[in-house]
C-alpha cells in the first residue's frame, strides 16, 4: 500500500493554510475526489501559499468556522452558519496584509473535521489566540446583534480573555456598523472546542440568524468581508501594530444599525 500526499497550490496568500488529504492507494494516482471518498483519509497540515514555516510568524491566529459538511449549524432560509462561518474565515485569510501574520483556519472547504482534528491542529499551529466563528438564534426574531463569547475559568496575563473579547466586540461592530449585544462568559454549551483549550480565544457570534434583516445581512459578501476586516482590526489592536487600517466597504443596506455601544452582560 503506497501513502499519498494529495498537495494543492491555492496561489501564495500570505499566512494561508488549510487541512489537506493523506490516503492509501494501490497504485492509483493522486486527486482530490478520491481522497474525500477515500475511508481511510486523515488530515495534514500543509502550506499552500507562499511555503514559510509555521513558525516563521511572528503572530499566529488560528480560526475555527463552525460545522461544514452536513453539520450546517442554524438554518435560515439562504442563510447557513456553516457557510457564514467559512465565507468570514476565507476573507480574513485573503484581506490579511500583514507578512507577519499567519492566519490558519480548521477547515477551509465544506468538511466537518472531527473534535479532535481541530484540536490537534491547535498543537500544530501554536497560535497566539484562537477565533472561533458561528451565528446566534433566538425564539424571539426581534433580538439582534454581535456578541463574543469568553472563558473566564482560563487566565493568561499576556492576554485577559475578556479583554481579548471587548476589543473584538468594538472592533467588529465598528466595521458592520451593528448592533454590539455585549461579551459574556462562555461555557460547554456555547462552544465544546474553546472551552477545552488553555489559550486566549474568543467566540464570535455574528449576528442572529433568526432576525431577518441580520440574515439578509449575513449573506452579503460586503457584509462579510467587514466582518472579516474587524476582525483583523482587533488582532492589529491587541498585537499592539500600528498600521493604516483597510477601507470599509459600503455597507450601504447592509448595515443593521447606525448605533453600537459594547456592554458586559450575562449569558444567553
Amino acid at each position: 500500500m503506497i501513502l499519498l500526499i494529495l498537495l494543492v497550490s491555492l496561489g501564495t496568500g500570505a499566512g494561508y493554510y488549510y487541512y489537506n488529504y493523506i490516503y492509501k492507494a494501490a497504485g492509483s494516482t493522486g486527486n482530490r475526489e478520491l481522497a474525500e471518498t477515500n475511508s481511510a483519509y486523515e488530515y495534514l497540515i500543509y502550506d499552500a501559499g507562499n511555503r514559510m514555516a509555521i513558525k516563521g510568524y511572528k503572530y499566529r491566529v488560528l480560526i475555527n468556522p463552525v460545522g461544514g459538511g452536513s453539520d450546517t449549524g442554524v438554518i435560515s432560509g439562504a442563510l447557513k452558519e456553516s457557510d457564514a462561518a467559512l465565507g468570514v474565515a476565507r476573507y480574513v485569510e485573503s484581506l490579511n496584509e500583514d507578512e507577519s501574520l499567519g492566519i490558519f483556519m480548521t477547515r477551509d472547504t465544506d468538511t466537518n473535521p472531527t473534535f479532535d482534528q481541530r484540536i490537534s491542529f491547535i498543537e500544530e499551529v501554536d497560535p497566539d489566540i484562537i477565533i472561533e466563528l458561528r451565528l446566534n438564534s433566538s425564539d424571539d426574531t426581534s433580538v439582534m446583534g454581535t456578541s463574543m463569547w469568553y472563558d473566564d475559568g482560563y487566565y493568561d496575563y499576556h492576554l485577559v480573555n475578556s479583554h481579548l473579547a471587548d476589543v473584538m466586540e468594538r472592533s467588529v461592530v465598528t466595521r458592520i456598523g451593528g448592533v454590539a449585544e455585549g461579551i459574556f462568559p462562555l461555557s460547554a454549551d456555547t462552544s465544546e472546542f474553546v472551552s477545552n483549550i488553555r489559550r486566549p480565544a474568543v467566540v464570535i457570534k455574528m449576528g442572529y440568524a433568526t432576525n431577518a434583516k441580520e440574515a439578509e445581512a449575513l449573506l452579503s459578501e460586503t457584509y462579510r468581508s467587514n466582518l472579516a476586516l474587524g476582525i483583523l482590526d482587533a488582532i492589529r489592536e491587541i498585537r499592539g501594530v500600528e498600521a493604516e487600517p483597510q477601507e470599509t466597504e459600503t455597507a450601504g443596506d447592509d448595515a443593521v444599525t447606525d448605533e453600537a455601544v459594547a456592554t458586559e452582560g450575562t449569558e444567553q
